[in-house]
């Protein structure tokens, strides 16, 4: 009967936590990318997407460093509308640019601790494949209003991981 018990419980407990792990962000640690020195970035290869915004992704390769998934520079650009942004990575290794799964627009009105900020949310490290994107946001896989995605670059694009409410509104 002791067993019984003991073996419930840690049954349950860890049913805890994989439901708490299911439901926590992803964590840009468990999407390590190595930083790779290059002397200089490769020139823009001018593909569709390459030649469809070639000032912007050019300029970026003759003036930045990786500051993404270890060699890869983010690039941003309005889309035409107030307080939207679109972009793309570039490997500066080979000149390949890759454009964001997402277009980004502001979450308004804005909480007293975000004032004076990018009304959108764009996190990323040189250390990590993780991208996080947050605000209203318009994807392939549908529209996410005061959304936090979670997409792992993989190279040959952005994989989807997960969704979930940033949490602006409700602060409201």
């Amino acid at each position: 009967m002791k067993t019984k018990i003991v073996m419930t419980f840690v049954l349950c407990a860890a049913l805890t936590g994989l439901a708490t792990a299911a439901g926590s962000p992803p964590q840009f640690k468990d999407y390590p990318a190595q930083p790779v020195q290059v002397q200089r970035n490769h020139p823009l290869v001018m593909d569709d997407f390459g030649k469809a915004y070639r000032t912007r992704l050019s300029d970026a390769i003759k003036s930045e460093k990786p500051s993404f998934a270890g060699k890869y520079l983010v690039v941003r650009w309005g889309c035409g509308s107030s307080g939207c942004n679109t972009g793309a990575v570039v490997d500066v290794t080979t000149g390949k640019a890759t454009p964001f799964p997402v277009s980004m627009s502001s979450v308004f009105p804005l909480k007293p601790e975000f004032e004076g900020k990018d009304e959108q949310e764009l996190h990323y490290r040189l250390d990590s494949r993780l991208m996080v994107f947050a605000g209203n946001l318009e994807t392939d896989h549908g529209e996410g209003t005061d959304t936090v995605e979670f997409y792992e670059f993989t190279g040959d694009g952005f994989r989807f991981i997960k969704s979930l409410p940033y949490g602006r509104k409700a602060s409201e």
